[in-house]
């Protein structure tokens, strides 16, 4: 009997035909010994299935084929900005006070203060300029991002 969470036979029967096929293919092979061999099976089974093996639906032809010969739909490109560094992240800052930001792959602290321990907050980056914002949207702290230090001071307020 099946769970009651578990769809029904007749809503799975693709899924189920295709491991009828992949049964049958294994009961004609040599029994795996180990799982290195059974893998090796299981490879070999899809590029047959997927390669060589001509489907009647599909006119004959193999799956790969049917799938590569089709036109795929693609999202518009947009210009991609090579200059900058634009994110927009979510965190908490820690019980001393600091926030970490991941800058140019080097791991950065970001002082924000013992006051705020703990509190959710976000931090939008835009090149070298950091912002933390406290979850109600008022700014905690500024930075400007000195990839040399690993303790960045904060922004002079002007």
């Amino acid at each position: 009997m099946r769970g009651s969470l578990e769809p029904a036979p007749q809503t799975c029967g693709k899924v189920e035909r295709f491991h009828q096929t992949l049964k049958k293919y294994l009961t004609r092979q040599k029994r795996a010994r180990s799982l290195v061999e059974l893998q090796a099976q299981l490879d070999n089974f899809r590029a047959y299935y997927n390669n060589e093996r001509p489907h009647r639906a599909l006119g004959r032809k193999t799956p790969s084929s049917v799938f590569s010969s089709k036109a795929k739909a693609r999202p518009k490109l947009a210009p991609i900005e090579t200059e900058g560094h634009y994110r927009v992240r979510r965190d908490r800052i820690d019980k001393a006070g600091k926030v970490t930001l991941r800058y140019h792959s080097r791991l950065l602290h970001l002082g924000v203060g013992r006051t705020h321990a703990g509190e959710q907050v976000t931090l939008l980056v835009a090149n070298r300029d950091a912002r933390v914002v406290s979850s109600d949207g008022e700014i905690l702290a500024e930075f400007t991002i000195d990839p040399t230090k690993n303790y960045q001071p904060r922004k002079e307020s002007a």
